[in-house]
């Protein structure tokens, strides 16, 4: 693991008029690793990872990716930012009056200056990296909830990011179906080189992907260690949530 991270969190704190959310969270993520962000229901996992994404501001303190202040960006730099990461959405956020083609070519069209027929190859490639290849012309609409999910990966991958964020991957899926996107996450990972950040709260898949986890609680960063420190913690909470 590089020493350096390239995701640093110094004392964030966050919330919504006077109910805090997140309290003084610090937090690093190093290269090529997959850190898992857990806890139980409203415990601050997805306002956290929609400030490192940027998609909210803190209240207090700082969040650097790749040594780059995410509050001192112009909207410029900001862009340049989204080309090195890819966000997969709980729900896949797919347009549904638009073919997977269509849907997955959006990042190229917005971040880049492709000929229309090189952007078609790499939607076909990686369809083809998520085993949907010949769900090209398909609508949404008529793809299974696990199909959506990697149709909604390819997306997230098609401007080969270095960070992907995924908030809660496998949520309505069933047990087969989210292991083999776990499988299909790692696979991705290797190949493209990527570091992956993960909100989860599926105990079996967090043993299944985790390199390090951090445990949210009542917005306090409760535990942050390796998977295996987390499953020998004696932290109550931590305990609880992988034995219970």
């Amino acid at each position: 693991m590089n020493t350096k991270p390239i995701i640093q969190i110094d004392h964030v704190t966050s919330g919504y008029n006077e109910h805090i959310v997140l309290d003084d969270i610090s937090l690093q993520v190093f290269a090529h690793e997959v850190l898992v962000i857990l806890g139980t229901s409203g415990c601050g996992k997805t306002t956290l990872l929609k400030h490192m994404i940027g998609l909210m501001k803190t209240r207090e303190g700082r969040i650097k990716i790749f040594d780059r202040d995410l509050l001192k960006l112009d909207e410029l730099e900001y862009n340049r930012l989204l080309k090195k990461i890819g966000v997969l959405f709980q729900n896949g956020a797919l347009l549904n009056s638009l073919p997977l083609y269509a849907n997955i070519s959006i990042p190229l069209e917005q971040h880049t200056n492709l000929p229309p027929e090189l952007m078609d190859d790499l939607v076909r490639l990686k369809l083809k990296l998520v085993g949907l290849e010949e769900a090209y012309h398909l609508l949404p609409s008529q793809l299974s909830g696990g199909m959506r999910k990697r149709a909604a990966l390819a997306r997230a991958i098609i401007l080969d990011p270095q960070i992907l964020f995924a908030d809660e991957p496998g949520a309505g899926l069933d047990p087969v179906t989210a292991s083999g996107l776990d499988h299909l996450l790692l696979s991705l990972k290797e190949k493209l080189g990527m570091t992956l950040v993960i909100v989860s709260h599926e105990v079996e898949s967090i043993k299944r992907i985790a390199d390090r986890v951090v445990y949210l609680h009542e917005g306090k960063a409760l535990f942050v260690g390796s998977l295996q420190e987390a499953l020998q913690s004696d932290v109550p909470e931590v305990y609880s949530f992988f034995n219970s």
